[in-house]
């Protein structure tokens, strides 16, 4: 079942603790942001495509796996039911693991996302770890995977305004196609850097991702309609090649803020 958050009418968000806390709507100046297959929604045996899935503890793939066999792509965290709570201007969700997932990855936490409307309208969206354990390092490479809407005809007027958006252009037959393309987080560089990306039929969005999310994934696929402009700490195998280490009773945060120009 779908929560809402409704703060006016022009500002709303829905989203599913029982699907993996996917967010399967959102609506900024009035207008929704992003594309959502309702049919993969129903089917619990497949991904949602749409909305804002929610990776956990990897984004992306993992190769010459040994450590964490049963670990897929994407992780788990969207296969499980989250406890959720509704908080002014938006929502939180909690995912504390079990026997179960620490078969899968073995390790003691609380995985908490939160989503909230802020004064000027944006959108933010927080993921926060804790590591429970009392002695071993926990580590992590999680992710986002938003899905914005956008005409299949249109994909080639996209414009992405900001360092490493030219070379996502000149990508276009990679990612189209099915295959990710990956760019560093500009503001791992210039803390003041915005990512600006212009959509046909829907405007223009500003994504401030903090520099937590190293890389950004592009993707969509053929005959759909929808981009993906994906915040990931890593690129594929980052959990086995390069995590991030949350210390013993420690803890870890990464951001996102959406933000609809016009």
């Amino acid at each position: 079942m779908k929560e809402n958050i409704k703060v006016s009418n022009n500002k709303d968000v829905s989203y599913c603790p029982e699907r993996g806390g996917i967010v399967t709507s959102l609506k900024l100046k009035g207008k929704e942001i992003l594309y959502f297959d309702e049919e993969t929604f129903k089917n619990k045996n497949e991904s949602i495509r749409g909305g804002i899935p929610i990776l956990f503890p990897n984004a992306g793939e993992l190769k010459e796996n040994n450590i964490y066999p049963y670990l897929k792509r994407h992780g788990f965290a969207r296969d499980y039911e989250w406890k959720n709570e509704k908080i002014e201007n938006g929502f939180k969700e909690v995912l504390h693991s079990n026997e179960e997932t620490k078969k899968i990855y073995p390790f003691d936490f609380i995985f908490s996302v939160s989503g909230k409307f802020e004064e000027d309208g944006s959108f933010t969206f927080i993921q926060e770890v804790e590591n429970k354990e009392e002695e071993k390092e926990m580590p992590i490479s999680m992710g986002l995977h938003p899905y914005f809407k956008v005409p299949n005809n249109e994909k080639g007027k996209i414009r992405f305004n900001f360092e490493g958006g030219e070379y996502i252009q000149t990508q276009i037959e990679k990612w189209v196609n099915g295959e990710y393309v990956s760019i560093d987080n500009p503001k791992v560089k210039d803390n003041d850097v915005v990512v600006e990306v212009s959509i046909p039929s829907l405007g223009t969005i500003k994504i401030d991702i903090s520099t937590e999310y190293q890389k950004i994934w592009i993707w969509s696929m053929p005959e759909k309609d929808f981009i993906c402009i994906e915040p990931v700490m890593r690129d594929n195998n980052g959990l086995l090649d390069n995590p991030e280490m949350v210390k013993p009773k420690g803890g870890f945060s990464a951001k996102v803020n959406f933000k609809l120009l016009s």
